[in-house]
């Protein structure tokens, strides 16, 4: 898996596919102190440090590898975070270069951000593998996050397939829209996996998405089957961060739910997204 990341880098600088892809800057809000992390350090193959934070659930059920958004770090998630390790969930993040804390985000640039986060991901994959056998594994993601989210469940990009089968379940909070260059319009046909994309109808990232709906692509373009999307009326590029209590209580119950059901086997679970009803300024789809 890493060969093929180590791959796709030569493929996507010769093509230079992210050249005229603007940097999706973060604002999802710091809304309390972040929970401490064990700090986990890893390394790339050429020798690049990753540095990974891990909050570890006491009940462990699963594992959820998490890329946080173009700029922001794994801290700042700790709101959603939190709840995944409380019902039973260990998260494992790395911050990858792009981010805003890394010490060599100076260095960075769109290109070398996008491979760069292929191979942290490729790499945390294979640690979460080894040290916690048996484990069912989510990908999980904000914003560009959750476009490599759905890379390792079969989204195929400029950089070419690089799916994990290991990937059980996707939650993808907010998309990045449709990138030139990168997404096309097939990207998304083959992600079979279970996506469960949380976005909002104000969802704008200013100079490159315009239009709230294309966040959706990636629900409506993928393999039909296990697949849902949330839209919250007036939820923005940060609602994982801001939504209101019973916005955030509704994505944190319908996240957990949706990793037990397609990641777990849990049919209880299962059954409770099946009759979920959307509360008045939300919207469930489901294909």
């Amino acid at each position: 898996m890493i060969r093929r990341a180590v791959t796709a880098l030569a493929l996507v600088l010769s093509l230079g596919a992210l050249s005229t892809a603007p940097a999706l800057a973060q604002t999802v809000p710091a809304t309390a102190q972040a929970s401490a992390a064990t700090h986990v350090p890893l390394t790339a193959p050429d020798g690049r440090a990753i540095d990974v934070s891990v909050w570890q659930a006491a009940n462990e059920q699963g594992v959820i590898v998490f890329s946080h958004g173009w700029n922001s770090d794994p801290a700042r998630y700790h709101r959603i975070i939190d709840d995944w390790t409380a019902h039973g969930f260990t998260v494992v993040a790395p911050m990858h270069l792009d981010s805003l804390l890394h010490p060599r985000h100076a260095e960075a640039d769109e290109r070398s951000v996008f491979i760069t986060r292929i191979v942290d991901l490729a790499v945390v994959r294979g640690y979460v593998q080894a040290s916690h056998p048996g484990k069912p594994m989510i990908a999980a993601g904000h914003s560009f996050g959750s476009l490599n989210s759905l890379m390792e469940a079969g989204a195929e990009t400029v950089a070419g397939p690089l799916g994990d089968p290991a990937v059980k379940a996707v939650i993808a909070l907010s998309t990045p829209g449709k990138i030139p260059g990168v997404i096309n319009p097939s990207t998304f046909a083959t992600v079979t996996t279970p996506v469960l994309i949380v976005t909002g109808d104000a969802d704008l990232v200013q100079g490159f998405v315009t239009d709230p709906a294309d966040h959706r692509f990636a629900f409506d373009t993928s393999a039909a089957g296990g697949k849902m999307l949330l839209t919250f009326a007036g939820g923005d590029h940060s609602l994982v961060g801001n939504a209101d209590a019973a916005d955030f209580d509704l994505i944190a119950a319908t996240t957990v739910d949706f990793m037990r059901a397609h990641a777990l086997g849990d049919t209880a679970a299962k059954a409770r997204l099946d009759v979920l009803t959307a509360p008045e300024g939300v919207t469930i789809e489901r294909r």
